[in-house]
């Protein structure tokens, strides 16, 4: 009798899986904690050898062993001159594609330098101990700070340079100011010179390392696998937080325009480039966001992972290659680690997320239930 219960079951379990739609394939995600006892880690970066460094707001970069759940700590680095408040601080982190030679990072960071206060890109070299050495900086003047709308994010895009979203500091006319770098997408060269094919924004003297403007707070910047297209997740006033594909030279409209509407009287400004996403009459505080990739990732390859910070969830959304309005498709985590803001793909094809709680804050790894 058991046998025959077990084979009808079976049968039966077997029929319901062909029922099922492909999307299903990959419909559940579990996370783990590998670290806690962080101080607002702000970004995650992963060397070709699996180490993982990260970066805490208060201005510490630590690198541990691997991405494993307890991995020993190698090795805490402190970032002089730091001055964080508020949201300002130590934030992105991006390595080097030719880590494995050169041993160069890249950070974004809000310091006090000559008696201005101001975010930078600053380039350092990873010696043999794990400690990080001055090396030079990539983007040193004109990009202001302030407690709020920093952005700086940090990517290497698949053209080599270094990407960073620069937030409006607070002041919501530098976003329309096409000398200005703050509420900008910049793009500079690793070797902290300007490409020789920046845009010239409309109204700018001469090109800059500016690529887009009109930002208010973009805290995320991924590449789309395939199309290699840049898109920004960006942090949007009273509603529509944003989702914005990145295009040479284009103006994303803030502060006179969020999401698809008027917002304030910019005069004769734009005209100006919609969002593929926002979040309409409610805010999410969208932070940080990345496509996912790899086999374990079945149906969900090639779909964007984006954390909340308001919300504390994880979400996920499918953004096609032609530019048409990207969809959210699935919530997870909701509220079960509290405020969430890096998302990063590391070894194994696993994501990445940092918790922003200011109390024994985590880094979670993500997979399929898949894998």
């Amino acid at each position: 009798m058991k046998a025959r219960a077990t084979a009808i079951l079976f049968a039966a379990m077997m029929l319901l899986s062909f029922a099922l739609p492909p999307a299903a394939l990959g419909a559940v995600v579990r996370g783990v904690v590998v670290q806690s006892g962080l101080s607002y880690p702000w970004d995650v970066a992963f060397t070709p050898a699996g180490q993982m460094i990260v970066t805490e707001r208060g201005g510490k970069v630590k690198v541990f062993a691997s991405s494993n759940p307890g991995a020993a700590l190698l090795a805490t680095s402190s970032i002089g001159g730091v001055r964080a408040q508020g949201e300002s601080g130590l934030m992105g982190i991006e390595i080097d594609h030719l880590f494995n030679s050169n041993r160069l990072i890249y950070v974004c960071v809000s310091r006090m330098d000559s008696g201005q206060w101001l975010n930078q890109v600053i380039r350092y070299k990873v010696l043999a101990n794990w400690q990080l050495q001055f090396d030079r900086f990539l983007i040193r003047w004109g990009m202001r700070a302030n407690t709020i709308h920093n952005g700086c994010a940090v990517e290497e895009g698949p053209d080599q340079n270094i990407w960073v979203t620069m937030g409006d500091a607070g002041n919501s006319a530098l976003a329309q100011n096409p000398m200005s770098l703050n509420g900008k997408v910049l793009r500079v060269g690793r070797d902290g010179s300007e490409p020789a094919d920046n845009p010239l924004l409309p109204g700018a003297s001469q090109p800059t390392f500016a690529f887009s403007m009109g930002h208010r707070n973009p805290q995320g910047i991924t590449f789309q696998p395939g199309s290699k297209r840049a898109y920004v997740i960006e942090h949007g006033p009273e509603r529509s937080d944003e989702i914005n594909w990145i295009l040479k030279g284009r103006n994303y409209g803030w502060p006179c325009r969020v999401g698809t509407t008027a917002y304030q009287s910019c005069g004769n400004s734009g005209p100006f480039q919609n969002p593929v996403w926002n979040s309409g009459s409610v805010t999410l505080a969208t932070s940080n966001g990345t496509f996912v990739a790899g086999s374990p990732w079945l149906d969900f390859q090639g779909q964007l992972f984006i954390a909340t910070l308001k919300q504390e969830d994880l979400r996920r959304f499918t953004v096609e290659s032609d530019g048409s309005p990207a969809i959210q498709r699935a919530t997870y985590f909701n509220n079960l680690w509290g405020r969430l803001r890096a998302t990063v793909m590391g070894p194994g094809y696993r994501l990445y997320l940092t918790t922003s709680n200011g109390s024994n804050d985590k880094i979670i790894r993500v997979i399929p239930s898949s894998s």
